[in-house]
């Protein structure tokens, strides 16, 4: 009997522990969701709405005019192909070159292999702020300025994605790569047909990543272009949003709805693999 009491009471504060846990992530996920709701929903109210006093979600007077005045007034079409062309040529190379990096330093043995990573490591705690300037310096000599690969080439290399994929790549088994050698296969051929197989968690998680940056980048364009044709999505939506000496409250919020469209797209169908990658790259080491 009082075997059996012990059992229920501890069943009940499970269960009153496990209730408790759920409520506490339901409250937190409605806190950071309810931002990008009232974003989007403010996106279809008239300006006047939107800067009143009082918080209200939802208001009675629905209007698309918002987004036909952001239609017209930017060549949004332009910048949509400007920020997903410079944020998937970014992320193709920054995949190949973190992967190829990553098996080179957890998998190929060679002098001063591991002062190098960890200088390749260090170059993540310098603010790009810093290297702002000489790497436009150098863009500007090469006259890249106002070019596509001007926006792309400070994205080829991610050393952020270097330590995720070196990671990965480190839990791989030395003896699958040791019976291809023995087979004959190059270090390229294991890269192409044994490594990439076997990372595609991480490539997902460096994938998506390098998009995000290279997609949301707001302060290189601002300093490597001066072009309207070739100004990516971030630009617009700064100099939009001051446009006509303040800020366009409907209007801010539609484009911005606009420019989040893809990268929720993107989530919505890599979350599987990026949220495998992350727990497994952190397991590894």
């Amino acid at each position: 009997m009082i075997k059996r009491r012990n059992l229920n009471k501890y069943i009940f504060l499970s269960t009153i522990s496990k209730i408790g846990l759920h409520a506490l992530l339901i409250i937190g996920s409605l806190f950071m969701v309810l931002p990008f709701l009232w974003m989007i929903v403010s996106s279809f109210k008239p300006n006047i709405d939107i800067i009143s006093v009082g918080f209200k979600l939802f208001s009675p007077n629905w209007t698309l005019d918002n987004y036909r005045k952001v239609l017209s007034d930017m060549n949004i079409g332009r910048a949509y192909f400007n920020s997903i062309f410079v944020a998937s040529v970014a992320t193709a190379f920054t995949i190949f070159s973190a992967s190829a990096a990553g098996f080179l330093f957890s998998k190929l043995k060679f002098w001063g292999r591991d002062a190098l990573f960890f200088l390749v490591l260090g170059s993540v705690m310098i603010p790009p702020q810093i290297v702002l300037i000489p790497l436009y310096l150098m863009i500007s000599k090469a006259h890249l300025v106002n070019s596509y690969p001007g926006l792309v080439i400070p994205f080829l290399i991610n050393a952020f994605g270097v330590f995720l994929m070196r990671q990965f790549i480190y839990g791989i088994p030395n003896d699958l790569l040791e019976a291809a050698r023995i087979d004959g296969a190059s270090d390229w051929r294991i890269y192409f047909r044994i490594i990439l197989p076997l990372v595609k968690p991480a490539i997902a998680v460096v994938g998506i990543l390098t998009f995000l940056w290279a997609y949301d980048e707001f302060l290189w364009p601002l300093v490597v272009i001066n072009n309207n044709a070739m100004m990516t999505l971030p630009l617009i939506l700064g100099r939009y949003a001051m446009a006509e000496g303040g800020v366009v409250a409907g209007a801010s919020m539609a484009t911005t709805s606009l420019v989040l469209g893809p990268l929720l797209l993107i989530y919505f169908f890599f979350q599987r693999f990026f949220i495998k990658g992350i727990s497994m790259t952190g397991m590894k080491g």
